[in-house]
């Protein structure tokens, strides 16, 4: 939308504003026009004239930049062939497939690229096989994973951090970013509305954005939370909470490879992404009888995305005997 306020802006100024708005209505829907400019004579009606794929790609990344995006455009460019026909756009997917990309990546750039190019795209379909229910950590598996590091000399320092994670059930790039000013250890409140993201793929730089689903959320603390941020030392309000022995952001891709990684192989417990923390808190409070809609709203989904992505099984169900 920024790149056609653009467009008729300059339009304006050059004295080719088409009033007639195909021009503009053209790009919409990913076509490029080959009309006049003004629309002042029947030649204007916008022919089937598509610009390439990266152009609109990297359009897109200006206007909003997405991981998925940009992972997307590397592939385009490793491509090396523009993809002008169905034939090729079937091609590029097939490649994407004999490179070993995960299926679900496949479908994630296929939803882009149907929004880019529907003309080329929009036959091809992919069949990605429903995804087992994610496994919770036990609690005598938190208890574990929290012992060995409250204990260990090198990583007892993100002891508070896997704590949070566990008994929030905050995204990962949610606790990061989580500064004083967002938590109210008087009303025992976490206030949720930002994230730290990485930005452009730089893990090493991020920048604030909103959340994932861009809505504001109030997450209550628990007693085992509440003694852990009462004993942290306290910061300025728009300090992070959360920060490497040095001081700097945390970093979720060394976080897991390093600390949750060795932490989970040195205690015997199957692998399971940091991420999990999340799944695991969300089975866990429906196991003890919270109502699901409530869980929704503390971690902010919706209760069917909750049971589609994340609910785990915690309890075996007790079947009648008839």
């Amino acid at each position: 939308m920024e790149y056609i306020a653009r467009l008729v802006y300059q339009d304006s100024l050059s004295g080719n504003f088409d009033t007639t708005l195909h021009k503009y209505k053209s790009w919409l829907e990913g076509l490029s026009y080959t009309g006049n400019g003004n629309g002042s004579n029947g030649n204007s009606t916008p022919k089937p004239k598509q610009p390439p794929l990266l152009k609109l790609l990297e359009q897109r990344l200006i206007e909003h930049y997405s991981a998925a995006d940009y992972s997307l455009l590397g592939n385009l460019k490793k491509f090396k062939e523009e993809i002008r026909t169905p034939a090729q756009a079937k091609e590029f997917m097939k490649w994407l497939d004999d490179k070993g990309l995960k299926v679900s990546s496949q479908k994630r750039y296929l939803t882009i690229l149907k929004v880019l190019r529907r003309d080329l795209f929009e036959t091809i379909e992919l069949r990605v096989g429903e995804k087992p229910r994610p496994k919770p950590f036990s609690v005598n598996e938190v208890n574990r994973i929290l012992d060995y590091l409250y204990n260990d000399p090198h990583y007892s320092h993100y002891y508070d951090f896997v704590l949070f994670l566990l008994n929030s059930g905050l995204r990962i790039s949610e606790a990061i970013g989580m500064r004083w000013q967002d938590i109210d250890l008087d009303k025992r409140e976490i206030h949720v509305y930002e994230v730290l993201n990485r930005d452009k793929g730089n893990s090493s730089k991020r920048k604030r954005q909103t959340t994932k689903t861009t809505k504001y959320r109030v997450v209550p603390i628990n007693n085992k939370l509440y003694q852990s941020l009462c004993n942290r030392s306290k910061g300025n309000p728009e300090d992070l909470v959360f920060t490497t022995p040095t001081g700097l952001e945390l970093d979720d891709h060394n976080l897991s490879q390093r600390m949750w990684k060795k932490t989970l192989e040195k205690l015997g417990i199957p692998h399971r992404p940091l991420y999990n923390c999340r799944s695991t808190f969300i089975s866990h409070c429906i196991s003890s009888g919270i109502p699901p809609h409530d869980v929704a709203a503390i971690v902010g989904n919706s209760p069917d995305v909750i049971f589609k992505h994340y609910l785990g099984s915690i309890k075996k169900p007790v079947l009648p005997e008839l």
